[in-house]
């Protein structure tokens, strides 16, 4: 289980990346998401496999380690790079904002995703990043729909 756990949160090693394996990952991810059809059941099984993994797999992680938040730790930033992506029209620009709005409120992280950072037991790991996502999507909809 340990072996699953390794390649779910470093999401296939990408997370191995030396530098920005946070960027690398979302944007490899808003590649793979771009080619998965806008098809509501399809998108949303894909998104809540990632979602309840991504929170188990952070929780035993948590468990077991004394790192809070590692940069290796990359399964945060697919789910929210997916919840930003989640079915916005398969149009460049709405892809590359949702794309730069993600990781400017991962990196940023004003406000409550500041503080939701900090919940423990492996949530404050996900929830940044899914309230970044969340807020990027917003933003994104409200443009192009």
């Amino acid at each position: 289980m340990a072996y699953i756990e390794q390649i779910f949160l470093r999401y296939f090693y990408l997370g191995n990346s030396k530098y920005a394996p946070g960027t690398i990952t979302s944007f490899c991810i808003a590649i793979i998401w771009f080619f998965l059809p806008n098809i509501f059941l399809i998108q949303s099984f894909i998104l809540i496999f990632h979602l309840i993994l991504g929170f188990y797999f952070c929780y035993t992680f948590t468990y077991r380690s004394d790192e809070k938040d590692p940069s290796y730790i990359v399964i945060d930033e697919v789910v929210g790079m997916m919840i930003s992506l989640y079915l916005i029209p398969k149009v460049f620009s709405a892809y590359l904002l949702a794309f730069i709005l993600f990781r400017f409120f991962d990196i940023v992280k004003p406000s409550i995703i500041y503080r939701i950072q900090n919940m423990g037991y492996g949530v404050g790991i996900m929830m940044d990043d899914v309230i970044a996502g969340i807020l990027s999507l917003l933003i994104v909809m409200g443009l192009f729909h």
